[in-house]
């Protein structure tokens, strides 16, 4: 009696073989990117030991401060004027004999911080998004971008997420472009990426989203935190069987504790918050919860510490020998661990947000933006803007709506005082409208609510 064998294939598996070990080298060949490359030495990396991590990064911090001594008009420059050498820069602690360089620094410096052997390493011209005020132009070299690509592909795998799966992305333009160029929208087409837009994300939107995840067998959602928690919200609010999801992938905004409980029950799947920066070489991502492994291309600091440990974040890129970025401040705040047992690099704890974003008050209160969206969206505000007038002094001024009650005014006033903490004084002001920017985008903690 002849006997058959029954062979059962994981089609996850099998999709995640076809694309990831099939389809993408024949795009990286074509686009001369170097992911998958990284992709199989971070791996290999996260079974080192803290040592041979940092023995790694010192020798890429040596040669990358070379190439900027060497080959920049401006480091050069730098260094002279401090009687440095490249000799004298070998470890983290080291770099604090340099200069913080500052977006003003990068737009007025521009063409000496180019490398004048730039064209020995591909690379391409970026633009960082302007939110806090006039753009930056840069140059990437394609190896950070290599980097950052695989890094995100290691992290999401942690969820049980195999590259490919159907995934819905929910953003604007600067997650996803609708003109973006044809190499971009292939590498969209093989990892699965869906994009839709999250801008003005009413009642009937969240519904044709949630009907969208649910009939095109997608497990995943990636984009704005706010985002995800509207649409979680929504799937509450009518009582919608989510539980198919598998996990949420949170970015370019605060994770706030409301946004991750919301989606958490409503979804019943884990949530990852992901931080980065690609001007600052930056990539980290909440592996266990509450902490965001960074990567290993860049080395972080922090500085104007209002606790230990946390301040200003200041990235020295270890990649970008096209454009060399040592010590530089991009403008986020946030909790740095140098001394994590659970992993082998740096980590972050809590990510309070932009600069512009933070408010930190002298009795020790500190107030962060993404947390005042959802509470004014409980008042009949069309706009609000919150500014610190000193560290025991806080003004909010209010365009109201129609609706606005004096029981509204006791409530927002006692809320705020709450927030602000003993000893801070808080004032309310009305004003008729607030004028954008020059760039023409309000900036925080100034949010309009009918946007």
């Amino acid at each position: 009696m002849n006997s058959e064998k029954l062979i059962v294939i994981d089609m996850g598996v099998f999709n995640e073989w076809i694309r990831l070990g099939v389809i993408y080298p024949l795009a990286e060949k074509v686009k001369g990117t170097n992911s998958l490359v990284w992709y199989k030495r971070i791996q290999e990396m996260n079974t080192w030991g803290r040592e041979e991590i940092r023995a790694w990064q010192e020798e890429k911090l040596q040669r990358i401060v070379h190439q900027a001594y060497e080959h920049t008009v401006y480091w050069k420059r730098v260094f002279d004027e401090r009687g440095l050498k490249p000799e004298d820069i070998r470890t983290a602690e080291d770099l604090k004999k340099l200069p913080i360089i500052t977006k003003a620094d990068i737009r007025a410096h521009f063409d000496e911080i180019v490398a004048d052997n730039a064209a020995q390493f591909p690379h391409r011209e970026a633009k960082t998004g302007g939110t806090t005020g006039e753009p930056m132009r840069y140059l990437v070299d394609e190896n950070v971008w290599g980097y950052e690509t695989a890094d995100k592909i290691v992290a999401w795998k942690t969820t049980g997420y195999r590259y490919g799966d159907s995934f819905m992305a929910l953003g604007s333009a600067s997650i996803f472009k609708k003109n973006a160029p044809l190499t971009r929208r292939i590498f969209d087409k093989i990892r699965n990426e869906h994009p839709y837009n999250s801008m003005n994300l009413d009642g009937d939107l969240c519904r044709k989203y949630i009907d969208i995840l649910a009939n095109q067998d997608m497990h995943y959602v990636y984009g704005y935190a706010s985002a995800i928690y509207l649409l979680a919200k929504y799937a509450l609010d009518h009582k919608i069987d989510m539980s198919h999801m598998q996990g949420a992938f949170t970015t370019s905004e605060n994770l706030t504790a409301v946004y991750r409980e919301t989606i958490e029950k409503a979804f019943g799947c884990r949530v990852m918050d992901c931080y980065g920066s690609r001007d600052a070489a930056i990539t980290a991502y909440e592996i266990t919860p509450g902490s965001y492994y960074l990567g290993y291309g860049a080395m972080m600091e922090v500085v104007d510490e209002f606790e230990p440990g946390k301040g200003t974040l200041i990235s020295t890129n270890l990649l970008n020998m096209a454009f060399p970025l040592l010590r530089y401040n991009y403008g986020d705040v946030a909790e740095l661990d140098n001394n994590s047992t659970a992993y082998n690099g740096q980590v972050l704890h809590q990510i309070y947000g932009r600069t512009s974003d933070v408010l930190r008050l002298d009795n020790g209160h500190v107030l962060t933006a993404p947390g005042f969206t959802i509470l004014m969206r409980n008042f009949p505000v069309k706009a609000y803007d919150i500014q610190k007038l000193s560290g025991s002094s806080v003004r909010m001024q209010v365009v109201i709506a129609d609706g606005w009650t004096k029981e509204d005014e006791k409530a927002l006033i006692k809320e705020m005082e709450r927030f602000c903490g003993e000893g801070c004084k808080f004032t309310l002001e009305y004003v008729e409208k607030f004028e954008g920017g020059k760039n023409g985008k309000k900036r925080y903690f100034m949010n309009n609510l009918a946007d």
